[in-house]
């Protein structure tokens, strides 16, 4: 680097000579003129400023060709010539050397990257996830091996090509937003696919992208589509059982007693002991059956829900609304009831009754969470997170969820109250994924719950 400036300097110092005796020739010239008795100065001053005028305008045409030659070569990846040949003027030999300086690092860096490139690329082509990224348009700029394979064809260019292999598949991909997780289950080769996808979106070279990863899922679905109906047939065995132990108990007490004809005499007594053992036997069977009879028509409402009507639905008026309906139930706890939507116009696309029906019974259990809880507070929130989703948020600052149960609060059936039907968080998460959205629970026991739905 020093060599080269004292290069720049010396052809600086050149310049200024020239310059200086093209100036200097160019007085000469203008004063020889005015003296008769100087004949042939004007004709060697004038010959000086042709020769020095046309050295520097060659000089200057050396550079600019090969400072575009060197440009050039960098544009069209050549790292093999150099601008000029080294000779005998120092400068230009300079000028060589740092050109072959630069070029080599230049052509270190497109190595580096060039290998980098080809080992993310080489990752990417050995992860188990399948992946694609396609611009706007549609045109695929990169699928991995996994993608092939999920989709069964080797070379794919754009996503009609998938949208005509599997157009549910096609459709999902060119709707799906940044930050968004889909479940979809389809069909591809002849086989059923639970595919799990997710999406980032990001500007390139001022071109917008999107990339896409699809993970089939179906196996760990098919697992804990198993261990919720394990679940679900202890919880369905553990109520049942609760209610036809007494009912088969007392019924063979009946049978036993209705059969016996010594105490037919008896029976007919009103105020003998064996018939108010036997009316109070009845109605016990009445009530169990009853509760059992309740016990499935909870199971109904689980298995037979609305189909939703989807509308833009504005959170604040929603909020208000909430508040409305709990407003004598919060009061006559004394519970201090927040509620806030930020930003204040912030709108989802929903079903409104259903949706409501899932707040209002969030907000409950948040109310039964406080019940002895000092200075009891529930919270009802609505933002947009980074990802762009929005979030409905119902805090408490109650007992919270213990880490053993945690897992199993939104089994149908499970409950820990002793009113409970254990179907309210179930339903609620039904309910939230058919409008489009999650429904999730973080909990430190003694500190306080938060429910959050993601839409």
């Amino acid at each position: 680097m020093g060599s080269l400036t004292n290069s720049l300097k010396g052809q600086h110092l050149k310049l200024i000579l020239q310059v200086t005796l093209l100036v200097g020739s160019a007085f000469l010239f203008s004063y020889s003129i005015l003296q008769t008795n100087w004949i042939g100065t004007p004709i060697i001053s004038l010959t000086l400023i042709v020769l020095i005028t046309s050295n520097i305008i060659r000089l200057s045409e050396k550079s600019h060709r090969d400072f575009a030659q060197f440009l050039n070569n960098v544009s069209h990846n050549d790292f093999s010539t150099s601008t000029a040949a080294a000779g005998s003027n120092a400068g230009a030999k300079t000028f060589v050397d740092a050109q072959k300086t630069l070029l080599a690092k230049y052509r270190k860096l497109k190595v580096d990257r060039t290998v980098q490139n080809e080992y993310l690329q080489m990752v990417v082509e050995h992860v188990d996830t399948a992946l694609l990224c396609f611009d706007s348009t549609g045109k695929i700029e990169f699928i991995n091996h996994a993608a092939s394979e999920l989709l069964n064809k080797k070379y794919i260019s754009s996503i009609n090509i998938i949208g005509r292999l599997n157009k549910e598949l096609g459709n999902t991909l060119k709707t799906i937003r940044s930050g968004d997780h889909i479940v979809l289950k389809t069909v591809i080769a002849n086989e059923l696919q639970s595919l799990m996808l997710t999406a980032s979106e990001f500007v390139l070279l001022e071109k917008k992208y999107k990339l896409v990863s699809m993970q089939n899922i179906k196996n760990a679905l098919d697992e804990r589509e198993i261990e919720s109906w394990q679940k679900l047939i202890k919880v369905l065995t553990h109520e049942i059982m609760n209610s036809m132990t007494p009912i088969v108990s007392l019924s063979h007490y009946v049978k036993k007693v209705v059969g016996d004809p010594t105490l037919a005499p008896l029976l007919i007594d009103e105020n003998s002991e064996q018939h108010i053992d036997l009316q109070q036997s009845i109605e016990a069977i009445s009530s169990r059956s009853q509760g059992l009879m309740e016990f499935v028509n909870s199971y109904r409402s689980l298995s037979n829900l609305p189909k939703p009507e989807f509308s833009e639905v504005e959170l604040e008026p929603l909020l208000q609304r909430i508040s409305s309906l709990l407003k004598e139930r919060l009061e006559a706890n004394n519970i201090n009831f927040v509620t806030q939507v930020e930003p204040s116009n912030l709108s989802i696309t929903a079903d409104t009754k259903l949706l409501e029906q899932v707040l209002i019974n969030l907000v409950g259990n948040a109310i039964d969470a406080v019940e002895e809880t000092n200075s009891p507070t529930v919270e009802l929130r609505c933002n947009q997170a980074r990802n762009g989703r929005v979030q409905i948020q119902v805090k408490d600052n109650g007992c919270g969820i213990s880490k053993e149960i945690i897992d199993n609060i939104f089994t149908p059936f499970f409950t820990t109250k002793e009113q409970g039907s254990g179907i309210g968080l179930s339903l609620s998460r039904q309910l939230t994924r058919l409008n489009k959205g999650t429904l999730n629970v973080s909990s430190l026991e003694g500190v306080g719950s938060q429910f959050t739905l993601s839409f």
